[in-house]
């Protein structure tokens, strides 16, 4: 017979895009709608239900001329009316939504199927509707491996996976999965699990979470086990806390930076030799932790340098200061090394504090330096011993042999004679020889503050016959309230050398005239002493000025020993001496007396 529809609510608008009166007397609009693949089967569903008087139930699709094709589903009650007509009371939803995210659950399960078989542990869709009902709409068969039950346990509750969980742990998951959905977050956790065959077992889990249309809250994820991979962690870590107590025992300062300069490891004597934590250390640059900036520069420089040839490099020797300030010595070796995990290039340095060594070699090397200078001041007296004495002996060996033989007692009376004065010229000799060796070898650490203008006028006393016999003329020009730390002999036998020798070598066609100066220059003292007297011919006896027994004007009281004397003092406290002189014009000694 005809199909009607004796009411229909104004709901139909929405849902087939007709009016109730549109279908209150034929049902051919709603038929004419139905989509061509789905026409059998709503007829075969809607025959099915009359033909057994069971509810209706289908979904089917339509085609509507604005919203197009759309998932609807049919549920209702049939009841035989009493003109044995069939009446159904029911309804009709528009369902696509459901369908789509259906479809793509499908896809996304196709999906997880395929890549489930390649994955180690077990994929897994885990759902929370909007009334939190919790469900897994897709989990992989490696469930069966790592956690020991079939897949579809979990499809309605996640019940039976929390009755794994170790019992200290069930909280933490509860509430970490919690987290996730409530906040679209990563859900990121590992637990332990006790199974029924493998017994206690570590598993990793991870999921992403994304809100879906209907509101529930859909995450994608995986659990594995890492029973394995803890317990070499767990063997890692104790390793590691054994290598980290032995660098820790060792002197030599041991760290990892990476090609940023980063400290990425520091054994206890790093940190001790900044005077930091391993937190302040670690994550930091040399710079941050104090390093001058340029010494800073180099260090980097170096690690680039090997990380990128592959190569140790050896320092043999960096200066540098420890935390309280102290100038330490390092000797370094950086090796190339590649960070556990990344694999990143880094560099390990070995650092040996070699301070103490140093401070022996400084030693060493004072001790040759003054053996050296002894060796020299021997060399030179072997040499005053083999071309003066040797005269001296030799004279006096020969005379004595004449003695021997001469018989008249007037030639040995003359012979005699001739030996005093050899005599008196080899004790004249001993005598010099004994005041360089005292000049030398006497303290030279006696300082005291001296006031120049006090000695010179001492040595203008000292020399006051001189002065007044030759009416010598002084200019001085001497720094107001200049005070030297030096050794007052020495300063008294420099000052009394140079003088005197103005005075000595002083032109008789000239008034005498000598200039003494005393400064400071860049923080040395100096003294010069010029004068307007014979002057030195530098080119012919420049090279001898200072040398033993030089002389070079025949003067009868001169030795030519005082100015070796006076170099040997002025370069014995660290300074030195220069000479300019012009025959016929005058002399200036320049002394920078340390």
């Amino acid at each position: 017979g005809a199909s009607c529809f004796p009411f229909a609510s104004e709901g139909i608008r929405a849902i087939y895009e007709l009016e109730p009166e549109d279908v209150k007397h034929d049902v051919s609009a709603i038929s004419e709608r139905i989509h061509p693949e789905d026409v059998k089967v709503f007829t075969d569903s809607l025959k099915n239900a009359l033909e057994s008087k069971a509810e209706w139930n289908c979904d089917f699709r339509v085609q509507l001329p604005i919203k197009g094709t759309r998932w609807l589903r049919g549920s209702a009650t049939l009841e035989t009316d009493k003109d044995e007509s069939i009446l159904g009371y029911g309804y009709i939803k528009d369902i696509t939504e459901e369908k789509e995210a259906d479809q793509k659950l499908k896809e996304r399960n196709n999906l997880f199927t395929k890549l489930s078989e390649q994955a180690p542990g077990f994929l897994y869709l885990h759902k929370v509707d909007a009334k939190e009902n919790v469900s897994f709409p897709f989990v992989s068969d490696g469930i069966r491996e790592v956690l020991e039950i079939e897949p579809g346990v979990l499809r309605n509750s996640i019940k039976p996976l929390l009755k794994l969980v170790h019992r200290d742990d069930v909280h933490r998951v509860m509430k970490s999965i919690s987290w996730s959905v409530k906040t679209q977050q990563e859900w990121s956790c590992e637990f332990r699990v006790e199974l029924p065959r493998k017994g206690l077992r570590w598993v990793r889990g991870k999921a992403n979470p994304e809100l879906e249309e209907d509101g529930s809250v859909l995450s994608s994820g995986f659990l594995s086990d890492i029973t394995r991979e803890k317990s070499i962690s767990e063997l890692n870590d104790l390793l590691r806390k054994q290598f980290e107590s032995v660098l820790d025992n060792v002197p030599n300062l041991i760290f990892v930076k990476d090609l940023d300069g980063k400290y990425l490891m520091a054994n206890k004597a790093t940190r001790e030799f900044f005077g930091l934590s391993k937190d302040e250390i670690i994550g930091k640059k040399d710079v941050d932790l104090g390093v001058p900036q340029q010494q800073a520069k180099g260090y980097h420089a170096a690690d680039v340098k090997v990380a990128r040839t592959g190569e140790t490099l050896f320092i043999p020797e960096i200066k540098s200061s420890d935390a309280s300030g102290n100038e330490v010595f390092h000797q370094t070796i950086k090796v190339p090394f590649q960070q556990v995990g990344s694999d990143e290039p880094a560099v390990l340095a070995v650092v040996t504090d070699i301070s103490q060594r140093k401070q022996k070699e400084l030693q060493l090397n004072e001790t040759l330096d003054i053996v050296g200078d002894q060796n020299k001041r021997l060399l030179n007296f072997a040499h005053i011993v083999s071309h003066n004495l040797r005269n001296h002996a030799g004279n006096i060996s020969m005379l004595l042999s004449l003695f021997d033989v001469e018989e008249s007692e007037e030639e040995k009376e003359e012979l005699m004679g001739y030996l005093k004065t050899a005599s008196e010229r080899l004790n004249v000799s001993i005598e010099d020889l004994n005041e360089i060796i005292d000049q030398q070898y006497k303290t030279e650490k006696d300082l005291k503050e001296l006031k120049p203008a006090e000695m010179i006028q001492k040595v203008k006393e000292i020399l006051i016959s001189d002065i007044l016999s030759y009416n010598i003329e002084f200019e001085e020009n001497i720094d107001e309230g200049l005070t030297i730390e030096y050794n007052p002999a020495y300063l008294e036998s420099i000052t009394l050398n140079l003088i005197s020798n103005a005075i000595k070598y002083r032109d008789p066609d000239k008034k005498p005239k000598v200039k003494i100066a005393v400064y400071e220059k860049n923080g040395h003292p100096y003294l010069e002493v010029s004068d307007n007297g014979l002057g030195i011919d530098l080119e012919r006896h420049g090279d001898k000025l200072f040398g033993m027994y030089k002389t070079f004007h025949g003067n009868e009281n001169s030795k030519g020993i005082g100015l070796f004397i006076t170099k040997n003092q002025i370069e014995s406290l660290g300074g030195s001496i220069k000479v300019d002189s012009t025959p016929g014009k005058g002399t200036t000694f320049k002394i920078r007396l340390k």
